[in-house]
């Protein structure tokens, strides 16, 4: 009798719990799943992140851009320099005998000592003696055209006549001109335009 009331209760238990025994195992199981399942959804999304911020790294060719700008009269105090040493180069030899260009040159060399303080005047330095030198080369230059052109009369020319020895001297004259100044260079230019006149008088003394 009594096995048949633990049956009977039995039934009414199960009943009572739809049907499903959960075994300690089981119900342990879904306890650890739920407990997992509640953690993953709090945790943080591991897609989430953060994107590090880069430094900007400036190049050595930003770095001469800056400077540059920031100096533009030391960029042209370099460059002013470097021209003037080209000058005092190129004519360290030529200036040789000829005092003017030689004080010409001598200003220059001070001048490229000077600093960006004081570049305007490094400036005109270079423009005065520019000034002065193109009207060197360009008075030079009609010295030789002109020694030329006598060059030429002179064999059209009876030796040791008076116009044989008036041209000579005009070729001389402008020769020993290169040495002078601008000024000079212009008064030796002028003389040697003039033209022998062979009914002038004869004076032997004139010409020496």
């Amino acid at each position: 009798m009594i096995w048949i009331w633990s049956l009977i209760t039995l039934g009414i238990i199960v009943g009572a719990m739809g049907g499903v025994i959960i075994s300690p195992r089981e119900d342990k199981d879904k306890s650890t799943t739920t407990a997992t399942t509640a953690k993953s959804e709090s945790s943080p999304s591991s897609e989430s992140t953060t994107t590090p911020t880069t430094a900007k790294v400036t190049s050595p060719v930003d770095l001469k851009t800056n400077e540059t700008t920031l100096e533009p009269l030391a960029a042209l105090d370099k460059s002013i320099t470097a021209d003037i040493e080209n000058i005092l180069t190129k004519y360290e030899r030529e200036c040789m005998g000829n005092s003017e260009f030689t004080e010409n040159l001598d200003l220059l060399r001070k001048a490229v000592k000077w600093n960006k303080n004081q570049l305007e005047d490094k400036i005109n330095a270079k423009i005065n003696f520019n000034t002065y030198n193109g009207q060197r080369i360009s008075l030079e230059k009609q010295i030789d055209q002109r020694i030329e052109a006598l060059n030429n009369i002179l064999p059209t020319q009876e030796p040791n006549s008076r116009c044989s020895k008036f041209y000579l001297k005009q070729r001389e004259t402008l020769k020993n001109a290169k040495t002078l100044s601008n000024e000079g260079k212009s008064s030796a230019l002028l003389q040697s335009k003039e033209i022998c006149k062979t009914n002038d008088y004869n004076d032997d003394d004139y010409y020496y």
